[in-house]
């Protein structure tokens, strides 16, 4: 006597199996996303902390270490410490290198000096030396019939095509 139970030995499914009867608990899928939410921007809040840490002692141990934040003059390096190091060389403060370069840039550009004044060459400000050019003209090269300058070589002449070259014999 077998009897087939109908019964609801497992509630969760109708008698031919085909589908759920029951619905999903909203309650503690809510509880579960929100929990897995807050550990996860907790985590992000720990991690940011420890980076910003390691970054702010880092930071300050190589501006202890670092050489140029030493006071040095602004003077080229001697040719031995140049040697030293090999190229490429690494900047500590690339910023400040490049506004440095700038500033020297623009002090040349805006201002007059001598390059040699031995040689009488002075440079002046870009707008007064774009003025001089504006009123008195570029540099014009003399027409080519001119002779060369004396100590120039003069290239052979070319053999005509016809020619033959010789072989010395060995």
């Amino acid at each position: 006597m077998s009897e087939q139970k109908h019964g609801h030995d497992d509630e969760g499914q109708s008698a031919s199996k085909a589908y759920e009867t029951r619905d999903v608990k909203v309650r503690p899928l809510a509880v579960f996303i929100a929990g897995l939410t807050v550990v996860i921007v907790f985590s992000f809040l720990v991690v940011l902390w420890v980076f910003r840490l390691f970054s702010a002692q880092h930071a300050s141990q190589d501006a202890l270490s670092a050489p140029s934040t030493q006071s040095r003059p602004p003077v080229a390096a001697p040719a031995d410490e140049q040697m030293r190091w090999p190229e490429p060389r690494v900047q500590s403060r690339p910023a400040d290198d490049l506004k440095a370069l700038r500033a020297d840039e623009d002090a040349v550009l805006t201002s007059y000096g001598w390059v040699d004044r031995a040689g009488g060459t002075v440079h002046v400000p870009i707008d007064v030396a774009m003025q001089l050019v504006l009123k008195e003209g570029l540099p014009v090269r003399q027409p080519a019939t001119a002779s060369p300058a004396p100590g120039t070589p003069v290239p052979a002449p070319a053999a005509p095509r016809g020619a033959q070259k010789t072989q010395k014999p060995r």
